[in-house]
């Protein structure tokens, strides 16, 4: 610490005084000879110890420095632009051609040509059952039917002997000819021969994905259960229900846009295309759109968020981030000449990002506050920065 100061030196030369004795809590003597010069140097020493710390005088300046700067905030200049009034509603995509495959008779499944989520074409043959019973008719079928051409022509030679030509029968005797050989009756008996075997196939109806397929070769299966489900993934829709006081905002043609909740970060856009009539029990109404330009990363029956928008015209747009409350009330500051100085604001709608404001104290060109707001008092000192997005 080095020497002591004279002052100190002095004040250790000043006679002792004597104190009136005290007693404590307990009834026992306090020692009385105390000096007044000891209290002087203690107060002194730790005066000085703190004037001769090196580490108090930054930190007093460092305090100074940290009361005297201003908080940064970021700024947007504000515009009057084109809004996109947004409704919001969660939705469900469906396919616009879906259907559940069966066989026609019951049976025991002989083989099983696809898989879950095979793309197949239409016409490709899925499956088929144990046909070995209707192949066999048709061959009885078609065994009659040349039987009873072969009676028929025999009839018509015989007849057409007596006639002078065969050209010369007349065609109600050649279509008594045909009733009589049962040539009529063979050819009905194979086309329902044909169509007995045609019933233990299951072909796809058109292109799609096989989905929901969950028999195996050897099970047996009856016209009344569902082969498999076929889904056409191209021509998607999204379907949707809004309140019926949100009838107005949509239309047929409108715009919308699909989040599905599988990729929050692709959207896809789509136009509305018809709107059910009738309101549910809940206060809905039923909306349909088509999706443009699926793809291959939808499916039928995935969650989305649809979007519908509704432009406004000159109106002023500022990011959420900008809009504070006070008092309970909606607040925007502005940045001016170093200072926030707020203004109370009125919304006129919302979207995911940005709110549409009634004109009234903003003005075009002012430094709307963006950050750092949440906290801040009118006529706050702030350093303003321009948002560079």
């Amino acid at each position: 610490m080095g020497e002591l100061p004279s002052v100190i030196i002095t004040l250790l030369k000043l006679p002792k005084m004597k104190i009136s004795p005290m007693f404590n809590f307990y009834g026992s003597l306090i020692p009385s000879r105390i000096t007044i010069s000891t209290c002087y140097i203690a107060g002194l020493l730790l005066v000085s110890s703190c004037k001769n710390d090196p580490n108090a005088a930054i930190q007093e300046e460092q305090l100074s420095n940290f009361d005297k700067s201003a908080p940064q905030v970021q700024i947007v200049a504000l515009e009057q632009q084109v809004f996109d009034k947004q409704l919001i509603s969660n939705g469900k995509i469906e396919s616009r051609q879906k259907s559940e495959l069966r066989f026609e008779i019951n049976g025991q499944i002989a083989t099983i040509n696809v898989r879950n989520g095979q793309r197949v074409i239409k016409g490709q043959l899925l499956a088929q059952l144990d046909n070995a019973i209707q192949i066999n008719a048709v061959d009885k079928a078609q065994i009659q039917l040349d039987k009873a051409k072969a009676q028929f022509e025999e009839d018509k030679i015989n007849y057409g002997a007596s006639m002078s030509g065969l050209d010369n029968i007349p065609d109600e005797v050649l279509k008594n000819l045909k009733l009589r050989s049962g040539m009529q009756e063979a050819a009905n008996a194979l086309n329902e021969a044909k169509l007995q075997l045609r019933q233990t196939y299951v072909r796809a109806p058109f292109s799609g994905l096989v989905a929901n397929l969950e028999t195996r070769a050897g099970d047996y299966i009856t016209s009344a259960d569902a082969f498999c489900t076929l889904v056409e993934q191209q021509n998607l829709d999204v379907v949707f229900a809004v309140l019926e006081a949100e009838f107005n905002f949509v239309s047929i043609g409108q715009a919308i846009n699909v989040v599905p909740f599988s990729d929050d970060q692709a959207t896809y856009t789509g136009l509305i295309t018809s709107v059910n009539p009738l309101v549910d029990g809940n206060g809905l109404i039923t909306i349909r759109a088509a999706i443009k330009d699926a793809g291959n990363r939808l499916y039928d029956g995935m969650n989305a968020k649809v979007f519908i928008n509704q432009p406004l015209d000159n109106v002023f747009v500022v990011p959420k981030e900008a809009l504070v409350l006070r008092s309970n009330r909606e607040v925007v500051f502005v940045y001016e000449n170093g200072s926030a100085k707020w203004n109370y604001v009125d919304v006129i709608a919302e979207n995911n990002s940005h709110y549409a404001l009634k004109p009234g104290s903003l003005k075009v060109g002012d430094s709307i506050i963006v950050s750092g707001n949440l906290n801040l008092a009118h006529d706050a000192r702030v350093e303003g920065v321009f948002n560079s997005n």
